[in-house]
């Protein structure tokens, strides 16, 4: 789904990503790679194998777009204990496949800790937020920019469903006046329902399809 923010064209992909078109910049928020080896150091024991098909679903959309950018608005990993050897060599793999794509990550609230760690990936690192034409992008855990249109992931939107009887949440892309929140796009990850303005405007995401949610759906009556 394509939307005219701040006079350029973004499109909304139903793999819970953004495409700008002009830039030819893919971008996704809140990979969360390797949670489940975190959880593994904590004691639980989550097999190990996610994070392979999230980067073979960021793999189809750089193919796919021909991006020449990946902006990764934070949490690309889950935490410290992330990279275990087996991550990291996926990695390498990974990265080697695409080495003539230029890749970003804004530092989230996951990656305290672990910069050292993230250092010997071929990101350019950003620290607080980059501003890039019209868009500010951060990852959304410290403050809001109103003087540029801003574009963040961090809270993991869901749009919660009722319809008498029926009720469901799905992630979601929240547009209010002056910034856009994406879904997270990593698959071992939770969320949190928005409540959104009278002014705001959802996308939710079904069965690899992207739609407008109308009010009377959004739970707010």
């Amino acid at each position: 789904m394509k939307l005219r923010l701040a006079n350029e064209d973004i499109e909304l992909l139903p793999q819970k990503a953004f495409y700008w078109h002009s830039q030819r910049l893919l971008g996704l928020s809140d990979v969360h790679l390797g949670k489940a080896e975190s959880y593994q150091h904590a004691g639980v024991p989550i097999p190990s194998g996610d994070h392979r098909d999230d980067l073979a679903r960021i793999a189809n959309l750089v193919e796919s777009l021909k991006a020449q950018k990946v902006v990764v608005l934070g949490d690309w990993i889950h935490n410290r204990f992330s990279l275990s050897s087996l991550v990291r060599e996926d990695l390498h793999v990974f990265f080697k496949e695409f080495s003539h794509v230029h890749w970003t990550l804004l530092l989230g609230n996951h990656e305290r800790g672990a910069y050292e760690a993230l250092q010997d990936l071929p990101f350019h690192m950003v620290v607080e937020d980059l501003r890039i034409g019209p868009f500010l992008f951060t990852h959304g855990h410290k403050y809001r920019n109103e003087e540029l249109f801003q574009i963040q992931g961090h809270t993991h939107p869901l749009i919660a469903v009722h319809e008498g009887p029926l009720r469901l949440k799905l992630p979601c892309f929240l547009l209010e006046k002056n910034c856009l929140t994406i879904p997270a796009f990593g698959s071992l990850t939770g969320g949190y329902a928005v409540r959104p303005g009278k002014a705001d405007r959802v996308f939710a995401i079904a069965n690899g399809e992207i739609f407008e949610i109308r009010p009377r759906l959004s739970g707010r009556r």
